[in-house]
Formats: structure tokens, C-alpha cells, sequence
């Protein structure tokens, strides 16, 4: 499902976006320091500086934040631990949830009863991806790091 491209290409939108929001803050940045050096009235220096950090803070969480948050992800899925779960394909929501800035679809998958439940886990499926065609009683492998799936395969019967 990921790919070393898919990170390159995320780290790739990530420097340009880091680059389109820091020369608006630097211009804003500078004239703030060129407003304070050469005593424009303080109303204008405060402005200023006030554009800028709005500026700032907003860009990094609506532009910046939520493509860290997506790199970070493509970067465990190519490089962090992962586990294989087997189970039944139980079903998966039809509403999406953010979970750590990113968004999933959560299925659930019935890897057996245990101890001390009925087996059933919850995954969650990226929904930037294209959404699969599980059908329930259907037998999946999943791999995944915590419990976001990064790869699936569809188990063949014997």
C-alpha cells in the first residue's frame, strides 16, 4: 500500500509548503523589524506582528501539521514494527475518524476468541487510499503497525 515514493513524494509537498508559508512570514518578519528599527507609529509595528504570527500559526496548522502528520504515518508503516493479524472480515464503518490529525475508515476483524473477549479487533484503514471491497465472513491477513493497516492480502482457502 505505501511505497518509498510515497514518502519522497509527501517530503517533497512538505518542503514546498514549509517554503510558500515561510517567505510570506519572512516579508511580514522583516517589515516588522523595519517598522520597529525606523519608528513607524507602533499601531503599524503591532499589526504587524500580530499578521505575522496569525499568519504563521495558522499556516503550520492547516498547511504544514496535518502532512507531518501523514509523513510521519507513511514513515512507520516503511520503517516501523509491524504485526500480522488473521481473521474474519466483521465489517467497517461507513463514517470516518480523524485519529492523531490523520483520517481512517475502522473496520473490524474477528481473529478468534480469546481469554477474555470475543476476538474482535479494530483497525484503521487509511481513507486517503482507495476504499477496499471486504465483504463480511470474508478471511483477511492484515499487517499493520499499532493498529493501522499498511498491507492486506485476502486469505486463500485450502
Amino acid at each position: 500500500m505505501y511505497s518509498q515514493k510515497d514518502y519522497d513524494d509527501i517530503s517533497a509537498q512538505r518542503r514546498g509548503r514549509l517554503l510558500a508559508l515561510c517567505l510570506p512570514f519572512a516579508l511580514l518578519a522583516g517589515l516588522t523589524l523595519l517598522s520597529f528599527l525606523i519608528r513607524w507609529p507602533q499601531g503599524v509595528t503591532v499589526a504587524l506582528t500580530i499578521a505575522a504570527g496569525a499568519l504563521f500559526i495558522a499556516g503550520w496548522s492547516f498547511f504544514i501539521s496535518p502532512l507531518n502528520a501523514y509523513r510521519k504515518h507513511i514513515f512507520h508503516a516503511l520503517n516501523g514494527h509491524t504485526s500480522k493479524t488473521r481473521g474474519v472480515f466483521v465489517g467497517m464503518d461507513d463514517e470516518r475518524v480523524e485519529r492523531e490529525g490523520l483520517i481512517f475508515w475502522p473496520l473490524t476483524l474477528n481473529a478468534g476468541a480469546g481469554i477474555r473477549d470475543d476476538g474482535d479487533r479494530l483497525f484503521y484503514y487509511d481513507a486517503y487510499l482507495e476504499r477496499p471491497d471486504f465483504q463480511p465472513g470474508e478471511e483477511l491477513e492484515l499487517t499493520s503497525y499499532d493498529n493501522r493497516v499498511i498491507a492486506w492480502s485476502r486469505v486463500q482457502k485450502e
